[in-house]
């Protein structure tokens, strides 16, 4: 065996605080070899982004502190390097793909601005045309309808899985030695996903080597040679995937095993026969947003949604699939009002939406129609702690009279968090932590209607599984609808009686749950179900490692 790219030995991290010290990392050592996908697993909080982060000395410092061990790579100790030095390998040798790709973007630069910049930097020998068309091509790669002309887009302009593929265009754009991937593809629908995995398995066969942190099973089954679980910030079990997943030793992978979701699981309930009048209802719904492509250039528009009619009743839950810019976010924002609708109509309850103009007339109804966001980090408010984020919005609408520590504790622990977690601010909780805050938020007031905006796909499996149940349980007992917005279509068939499927902002089929994920009739539909990672399906496993065979 060649020598490893990277040795990480007996490191530990631990967070610091006026209030309290926390362990995130304790006494882990692993090796990654050229050409290897290493999987790191775990729960939400478990220290695998911690892990990851580290590799590169990206935790911050204060509150991180790196209180033992080496990471070296290609023999250099990474904790050890000048600011100077660090610079020269980070893009270039090791690239970091972040789980969260809002914040990882610039709000104030365009997508190829930020691009080429990468570029100036560390290929400043290339000439200004080859930059410019290596941009366009890797946003082609990683699937960016019209490259050459959304380059000019700002990433506020884009939809949450077309930022995250910029940021995987990013990361893969200087072919680095080493890939870190946080959750690369949680953003993604499965086709655009199969796509990504097919780059980053060619660049594994020109050996580079991937270090891929993931909540998904799937993915892990597909894509990684060896996987390292990862538990409260030890390495709890270690080994190759085949042996993993027909022979895991620890009780606490078995768990993350059989909690994975599948095609094959049954819905949670038969379809129900709802009668009466909806709750929500479209006709003909549209949001279209002009592009300007110059002073004397005929105005064209991108049809987010285009020409829409469905209805939702009280207590179903309606499920919307399709690929990543296909306008499924679009459609949730509109009926809340967070973007204008340019044409059909659309109701809730007996108002017309599309009649209400500014907050004071869209107010009566914001209680009564909450969104989970698909980006946690950038739908909290950095500045406040989870106590008062919990509880400001019930102030406001009238549901408690002051920010109260028992009302918050509550919805903690709905969502399966601690309740002393309220004096914290949103920076101190991983990924999978702030996305079950914005659903604690969401449920605080205590609304009709909630549209889940890919709500659950940043939490790990067996949290997921839990706030599955708590949104089916809530569903219950309250008579509550839900949106649910998702490109997991096991989820989908588990949780939703019936499915919109999109694509380029239009429905191309619907129908009960069951019968769409079963028995699917448009070819759209169907290529989106064969691009469902499978964990244990030999068929699948072999693709992967053939894909890489081929390669070299």
């Amino acid at each position: 065996m060649s020598e490893p790219i990277l040795s990480v030995n007996n490191l530990s991290i631990s967070f610091h605080t006026e209030e309290r010290s926390v362990q995130a990392v304790d006494d882990l050592s692993f090796e990654v070899y050229p050409g290897e996908v290493l999987g790191l697993v775990g729960e939400s909080g478990s220290g695998k982004t911690v892990t990851g982060m580290s590799l590169i000395r990206l935790v911050p410092s204060p509150p991180g502190r790196y209180d033992s061990g080496e990471i070296l790579f290609e023999g250099r100790n990474i904790l050890k390097l000048q600011p100077e030095e660090l610079r020269e390998i980070r893009g270039s040798e090791i690239s970091v793909i972040f789980q969260e790709p809002m914040t990882a973007l610039s709000p104030l630069k365009t997508v190829r601005d930020q691009l080429k910049e990468l570029l100036d930097l560390h290929r400043e020998d290339w000439s200004e045309q080859k930059k410019s068309s290596t941009v366009v091509e890797w946003l082609d790669k990683v699937g960016i309808p019209d490259p050459e002309l959304r380059q000019h887009q700002y990433p506020f302009q884009f939809s949450g899985g077309m930022r995250q593929r910029v940021t995987i265009a990013m990361a893969l754009m200087l072919e680095p030695k080493l890939v870190i991937a946080d959750e690369p593809t949680t953003a993604l629908d499965v086709t655009l996903q199969a796509q990504v995995f097919d780059l980053m398995m060619e660049m594994k066969s020109e050996k580079t080597s991937l270090i891929f942190i993931t909540h998904d099973m799937g993915v892990v089954w597909e894509l990684c040679d060896r996987v390292l679980v990862m538990k409260e910030s030890k390495l709890v079990e270690e080994g190759t995937v085949d042996k993993l997943f027909s022979n895991a030793e620890d009780p606490y992978t078995q768990k993350l095993l059989n909690a994975v979701p599948k095609l094959q699981d049954p819905p949670s309930r038969a379809l129900p026969d709802f009668e009466g009048k909806p709750l929500v209802e479209a006709k003909g719904l549209q949001t279209w947003f002009p592009i300007k492509k110059g002073f004397f250039a005929k105005k064209s528009y991108v049809k987010a949604v285009d020409g829409i009619d469905f209805t939702l009743h009280a207590g179903e839950t309606l499920g919307v699939v399709g690929e990543s810019g296909s306008g499924k976010s679009t459609l949730g924002r509109t009926l809340i009002g967070l973007e204008n609708s340019t044409g059909g109509e659309f109701w809730y309850q007996d108002t017309s939406l599309g009649q209400l103009q500014g907050n004071s007339e869209w107010r009566p109804y914001r209680r009564e129609m909450q969104m989970i966001f698909q980006d946690p980090y950038s739908s909290l408010n950095a500045r406040i702690k989870v106590l008062d984020l919990l509880t400001e919005a019930p102030v406001v609408h009238g549901l408690i009279d002051k920010s109260d520590p028992d009302f918050a504790a509550q919805w903690l622990e709905e969502v399966g968090l601690s309740p002393d977690m309220m004096y914290r601010y949103p920076h101190e909780f991983s990924g999978g932590q702030r996305q079950r805050i914005c659903i604690a938020r969401a449920l605080a007031l205590q609304p009709k209607l909630i549209i889940c905006d890919e709500a659950v796909s940043a939490l790990d499996v067996t949290i997921q599984a839990q706030v599955l149940d708590l949104l089916l349980d809530l569903r219950e007992r309250h008579n509550l609808a839900y949106l649910f917005i998702s490109h997991d279509l096991s989820v989908v068939k588990r949780i939703c009686d019936r499915v919109l499927v999109m694509q380029k902002g239009k429905v191309v089929e619907a129908g009960s749950a069951v019968q769409v994920v079963e028995a699917p009739e448009h070819p759209y539909t169907q290529r989106l179900l064969k691009s469902v990672p499978s964990p244990g399906d030999p068929a699948k496993r072999r693709q992967a490692q053939a894909l890489a065979s081929a390669g070299e």
